[in-house]
């Protein structure tokens, strides 16, 4: 037991147990606050999520489905592929098979992504430049493929982009 505000707790979801309970917050209030409040994706728009297969990547296809956006995702294989298909992506991309910013440009009649949100930073930080749609928002929370990218900021500057950086948590 531990004594804490009122305001720092949530009510158990019926049929949850407490260790369940407990993982809801960390996937839920990371995607939301970076989806939704630095993102800013709105209903009719499109969403890339890097790493669709993991917990924050389910999360973000299943909130981002729910409100109205088309969602796009990068899987590493077709069984993770299918798995974010049957959660509520519109589309899967295999990233050892298709080229992620091709198979963007393609889904979305060559408009690009409005959101991206990526875990992945290395090299697909100037993929994502080219991914995204103008007036696009990045929000990097994860950096698993490197910290450090060379990137083109004409593209960012020609495309009016905001690329903005979260931790996986919001504090």
């Amino acid at each position: 037991y531990v004594k804490v505000h009122a305001g720092s707790v949530l009510p158990l979801p019926a049929g949850f147990t407490h260790t369940e309970a407990a993982a809801v917050p960390e996937n839920y209030f990371t995607v939301w606050h970076n989806v939704f409040e630095r993102g800013g994706l709105k209903s009719g728009e499109t969403l890339l999520v890097h790493g669709g297969s993991s917990g924050i990547g389910t999360t973000a296809i299943q909130l981002a489905s729910a409100f109205g956006a088309y969602v796009i995702t990068t899987a590493g294989n077709q069984e993770k592929c299918d798995a974010c298909l049957k959660l509520g992506a519109d589309r899967a991309i295999n990233y050892r098979d298709e080229d992620f910013v091709a198979a963007v440009k393609d889904a979305t009649d060559g408009r690009g992504a409005n959101v991206i949100l990526d875990m992945v930073g290395g090299d697909y930080v100037a993929r994502n430049y080219e991914a995204a749609a103008v007036e696009g928002r990045i929000v990097q929370i994860a950096t698993q493929g490197g910290a450090t990218a060379t990137a083109d900021f004409s593209k960012l500057m020609v495309k009016r982009l905001t690329h903005t950086g979260s931790t996986l948590r919001p504090r």
